[in-house]
């Protein structure tokens, strides 16, 4: 038996209309409006600045610096023999 000639079945779904006067590419202010959400889309997602969070590392590290200075130095008075 073949089924290459079996009658089909109507899958459902009916076929999109045609409209005679209709041209199937989107209209102008649809493009323009689309083009600027895409803009804004990518603006509202970009980096946010950095400046503030690079000069708190930084004062951070300075203060992270001082501390071992400061460290290194009671360490080595510590170690110096006595001078009185």
């Amino acid at each position: 038996m073949s089924t290459l000639l079996a009658p089909q079945r109507p899958s459902g779904i009916p076929d999109p209309l045609q409209l005679p006067g209709r041209a199937p590419r989107t209209s102008l202010p649809d493009r323009i409006a689309m083009r600027i959400a895409l803009a804004l889309l990518l603006w509202s997602t970009r980096p946010t600045d950095n400046r503030d969070r690079a000069a708190g590392a930084q004062a951070h590290r300075l203060l992270r610096d001082r501390r071992i200075r400061e460290q290194e130095w009671a360490r080595a008075r510590l170690l110096l023999p006595n001078s009185r």
